[in-house]
């Protein structure tokens, strides 16, 4: 009888192996944000631990000092060959990580990405804060709510090849031709991750355009740097700037009025959502069309046909509500 009993836990373990599940409490998970130590990562991280402290998993969060793609990939590998369950990613360079991805999953590593995505790669699925469609849309109907229909505004964005920040461009490009036809984006920008360069970029877009209206910044990395920029030019309360910004970023410029709104989501909820998924994923277990995650107010959403883990839709924080969020 016991040599039954163990030869049936043996094939228990031997198939579930073969399926690439774990227990809880084996589970390792990292994440390789697209940048180190800005507060939206930091508050991404808090989210995360205590998700991994609730589920019993162990988790890892390192990411590059700068929004480097070669320094990401080397960290992305890195947990890779240290064997962890899953490692989830926030792309600054979708090519650069495609082959990452594929080895990494022939390794036995699931992968996922989170925050941002990397379309065509072999990853499980994309855990994401909001649809880029609605992003774009959003930023772009506060912008015109406040500057009107016939304006000129200006994007300023972090490295070009962050393919989530080009779809949320894309998006408000689509917004303003379809709906707001007389609006025109005088300059679309790239900075290298600093918002020194994004001062610079939207110190030259008010120099070049005496009659811009708008500017809006399409990372985090550049919120800063335009809200100095406006400050700097005495224009605060005439240029409306905005950007895909974490409170605490810009809560002082949204007070002052260098910058007038933020449109973003909890990234604490997202990287609880994340260390969630990658749980649910070792484990073997499939998503529901709606799925109640235990720790979180809101369900997320199951996109099974894109294969994305979708968080809520997006937030707008002005000065009326900004001191209700802390990240």
């Amino acid at each position: 009888m016991k040599t039954v009993l163990k030869a049936a836990v043996l094939g228990m373990v031997t198939a579930a192996s073969l399926m690439g599940t774990a227990s809880a409490a084996d589970i390792r998970v990292a994440f390789v944000p697209q940048i180190q130590g800005i507060p939206y990562y930091v508050a991404m991280e808090e989210g995360a631990k205590a998700a991994a402290k609730k589920f019993g998993v162990d988790y890892v969060q390192q990411g590059p000092t700068s929004t480097n793609s070669a320094d990401q990939l080397r960290i992305f590998d890195s947990f890779v060959n240290q064997g962890f369950n899953v490692v989830a990613v926030s792309p600054v360079d979708v090519e650069t990580l495609k082959p990452a991805i594929a080895r990494a999953k022939s390794q036995g590593v699931h992968v996922i990405t989170s925050d941002a995505d990397a379309p065509g790669s072999a990853r499980d699925f994309y855990v994401a804060q909001a649809r880029d469609q609605d992003l774009g849309f959003t930023i772009l109907d506060e912008m015109v709510k406040r500057v009107g229909e016939d304006a000129k505004v200006a994007i300023i964005s972090d490295a070009p090849t962050i393919q989530s920040l080009n779809n949320w461009i894309d998006a408000i490009k689509q917004r303003a031709s379809t709906k707001y036809p007389k609006l025109r984006i005088v300059s679309v920008d790239h900075t290298d991750g600093t918002a020194a360069r994004a001062f610079q970029f939207a110190t030259d877009a008010m120099t070049r355009n005496p009659d811009l209206k708008g500017i809006i910044g399409i990372a985090s990395t550049t919120c800063p740097g335009i809200a100095q920029a406006v400050e700097a030019s005495g224009r605060s309360g005439e240029i409306v700037a905005t950007g895909y910004c974490s409170p605490n970023t810009v809560r002082d410029y949204v007070k002052s009025g260098a910058m007038t709104y933020s449109v973003l989501w909890n990234p604490s909820d997202l990287g609880y959502l994340t260390v969630w998924a990658a749980k649910e994923l070792s484990e073997g277990r499939a998503f529901a069309d709606k799925v109640a995650v235990d720790g979180l107010k809101e369900q997320a959403t199951w996109l099974a046909a894109d294969k994305i883990l979708l968080l809520g839709p997006p937030m707008v924080f002005t000065a009326d509500n900004i001191d209700q969020f802390k990240f």
